[in-house]
């Protein structure tokens, strides 16, 4: 009798410890998918944001390239010294944004996890851009 008790109670242990394996497993699994969950939408934030920056530079590249072709056309109507100064100006305005633009290209192309390291050059290279332009437009007397 003592042997039928000690082999029914040895059941009924290993069966409420299979339960409670299972029950580890299914709350392990569920763990897992949320995780996996997590980093998939934390991804797409990444790519969104990696977007949003990338189209606010190229809509401020367009704007600005419209403005080069203007301040272009004044600096062909200037003379003298003044003109070649200016066009110094310009040309190095213009490879700023060519190096600017190539820059931008290359985040396209980047593993969205690495972006942000090259996304605050761009940054740099954007208010570098602007400053020069800046500065070229007021050489031309043309308020900012």
């Amino acid at each position: 009798m003592k042997r039928l008790t000690a082999y029914t109670l040895i059941v009924f242990l290993s069966i409420g410890f299979t339960a409670c394996t299972e029950k580890s497993e299914q709350k392990t699994q569920q763990a897992q998918e949320e995780v996996e969950e997590t980093i998939k939408s934390a991804q797409k934030e990444v790519n969104v944001q990696k977007e949003r920056f990338i189209n606010a530079v190229d809509e401020q590249l367009v704007k600005m390239e419209e403005e080069m072709d203007e301040l272009k056309q004044k600096i062909n109507e200037s003379t003298g010294e003044q003109k070649s100064d200016l066009q110094k100006q310009w040309e190095s305005l213009n490879d700023q944004k060519e190096e600017l633009e190539n820059d931008l290209d290359e985040l396209r192309a980047k593993a969205d996890k690495n972006w942000y390291d090259l996304k605050e050059n761009i940054d740099d290279q954007l208010d570098g851009l602007k400053d020069s332009f800046n500065s070229l437009k007021e050489d031309l007397g043309i308020d900012s």
